[in-house]
């Protein structure tokens, strides 16, 4: 038994000890439009481009999406918060030719 306590322990301790891998940090941007304005521009170019969306707003900004879209494999995550007289705009799984690039860039 008292061996069983020391592996458990010991196993506890290495894995506490182990390097984290690093985390991928998505790409940012600001823009000094309002939240609501960019995200109607936004929505507009996905629009038109005939690409998936979806938005889930919050208090101060909210997310854009592909996700659950039919065909899309690895969907985009598009996050605006308000900070203060400036929008942040945070990108993940987003391409450099994909709609939601073009859509970033032409509303930014």
């Amino acid at each position: 038994m008292r061996s069983l306590g020391l592996m458990t322990m010991l196993s506890v301790a290495a894995t506490a000890a182990a390097p984290n891998a690093p985390r991928h940090q998505p790409a940012g941007l600001t823009t000094a439009k309002s939240a609501q304005a960019f995200a109607d521009c936004f929505a507009s170019s996905q629009d038109q481009r005939s690409a998936p969306w979806s938005f889930m707003p919050k208090e101060s900004g909210g997310t854009f999406s592909n996700y659950g879209a039919v065909g899309v494999a690895k969907p985009y995550f598009l996050v605006i918060s308000e900070r203060g007289t400036r929008r942040e705009i945070r990108l993940d799984n987003v391409t450099a030719a994909s709609p939601a690039a073009q859509g970033v860039s032409q509303c930014a």
